[in-house]
């Protein structure tokens, strides 16, 4: 399923000596509509983590999430 956005940003970053990029964040309503999904990325050369975090325990334990969606685990 399609999370709803609620807010996105980019800050940029000087870099860490391989040139500049920049820190994306986008935040979404989860599932139930009472927590939130973060979505983080660090686009800077040499540092291109991910990370996706739902504050809300009970979609938490419910779904796998990706950039802006979720789906249901399979136990």
């Amino acid at each position: 399923m399609k999370l709803e956005l609620v807010g996105r940003s980019r800050t940029s970053h000087s870099g860490y000596g391989a040139g500049s990029g920049e820190v994306i964040r986008e935040e979404y309503k989860c599932p139930c509509g009472n927590g939130e999904v973060v979505y983080e990325k660090d686009d800077i050369p040499g540092f291109k983590e991910t990370d996706i975090s739902c504050y809300c325990k009970e979609c938490d334990d419910k779904y796998e999430f990706g950039r802006g969606t979720a789906k249901e685990k399979v136990i």
